[in-house]
């Protein structure tokens, strides 16, 4: 059973292949890209684990699209993928580089590399690193995941 198949079958009437073809567009990674178009199915698997795990669901409720949508996006960028896989420009990768102090006196100046950081809704995470956990992701997408849990006994 392959992982888009693993995907349906946790699916109600959610159509997974324009979900996959939406987040590779807005992911800027190209169909013809192999590994990248697999990395972003084993995202939508992991993603939905969470999700049917905090909701203790067997299938993601059609009201949950969006919300799959942005926690595999949070989940892509926080696990630093979209280093390995989007197509980036020279210029965006200059860009990366912020001064962070500037000292008039003795002249120096200070910078920092932000290619291992993420910014989320204001909140800085260190990407592809061990000080990341789900937890976060889950208590961004709390209050969406919390109206679509059912009680377990």
């Amino acid at each position: 059973m392959s992982v888009l198949e693993k995907i349906k079958s946790k699916t109600n009437k959610i159509d997974v292949e324009s979900l996959k073809k939406r987040i590779l567009k807005e992911l800027n990674i190209k169909e013809d890209n192999n590994n990248g178009v697999l990395q972003v199915e084993y995202s939508l698997l992991d993603t939905l684990v969470i999700i049917l795990d905090t909701t203790h669901q067997s299938k993601i409720p059609d009201g949950l699209y969006t919300t799959w949508l942005r926690m595999t996006k949070d989940y892509w960028y926080l696990n630093g993928y979209d280093k390995l896989f989007a197509s980036k420009s020279e210029e965006d990768s200059k860009s990366n580089v912020k001064v962070k102090s500037v000292q008039i006196g003795d002249t120096t100046t200070t910078f920092v590399d932000k290619t291992s950081q993420v910014e989320i809704n204001g909140i800085v995470y260190n990407t592809g690193t061990v000080n990341y956990s789900e937890d976060g992701l889950i208590e961004k997408y709390k209050k969406d995941l919390y109206r679509h849990r059912k009680m377990r006994w």
